[in-house]
């Protein structure tokens, strides 16, 4: 999720189409997909409330060690952060010795013919479509919506938003059922009012929002007062 959006973001500030094999395109997804481990990881460990479904899986490897996350972890298990922490530092380093080792054998594999390349991702996505329920639903599903990308593609829709809205409606509408339950009766505006903190990540989210939604719409209008100027 946080690659589509960087993507996005970044088309507009730069003014480009990445598409094109702007350099920038890979910059921009690969820092904010860095970038999302440590925001998944700190309401996961101070909260215990998972960020993303690899810290979910995080979560679950803990509880079966009888490690239990939380506001008072690091008084329960001193140390634990700090070994977290390390982990972190160590992984970053041994990413950028590999990011070295491997550039020229993946530009090798980039660089094969298509009639080669896509037949083995199609093979890999029907395998792991497959291997999450052993269940060919899954990879009719998976077939089903790779067409649809297809003909989105070929209209000239995007593609990005629809996966953010499949990956994220379910997680909206759990979050706010889990929301709504802790409000217990209260209102939405009397709780943000007496959270500065939540009040900000609000009007930031919206600001972002209109950012994405005015600047299209501005142009628009600006277009269609020049297509009229020149009639």
């Amino acid at each position: 999720m946080a690659t589509f959006v960087s993507y996005g973001v970044g088309e507009q500030v730069t003014k480009r189409k990445f598409s094109d094999g702007d350099l920038e395109g890979v910059v921009c997804s690969e820092v904010s997909n860095n970038a999302n481990i440590g925001g998944a990881l700190l309401p996961s460990l101070v909260l215990g409330i998972p960020g993303s479904a690899p810290t979910a899986a995080f979560l679950a490897a803990l509880s079966l060690h009888g490690i239990v996350v939380g506001p008072m972890i690091a008084h329960e298990q001193p140390g634990f952060l700090g070994f977290i922490y390390g982990c972190l530092i160590v992984a970053n380093f041994g990413m950028y010795i590999f990011a070295f080792a491997l550039i020229k054998p993946s530009v090798k594999v980039f660089s094969l013919p298509r009639e080669v390349l896509l037949p083995i991702v199609v093979l890999f996505c029907v395998v792991g479509a497959f291997a999450e329920k052993m269940a060919m639903f899954d990879v009719y599903l998976m077939l089903g919506f790779g067409v649809l990308g297809f003909i989105m593609r070929r209209t000239g829709f995007p593609v990005g938003p629809m996966v953010l809205g499949v990956i994220l409606a379910n997680m909206f509408d759990n979050n706010l059922r889990r929301g709504a339950l802790l409000l217990h009766g209260e209102s939405v505006l009397d709780v943000l009012m007496g959270r500065p903190i939540a009040m900000i990540l609000v009007v930031v989210v919206v600001a972002t929002f209109v950012q994405g939604i005015w600047p299209r719409k501005f142009t628009g209008l600006k277009d269609l007062g020049a297509n009229t100027d020149s009639e």
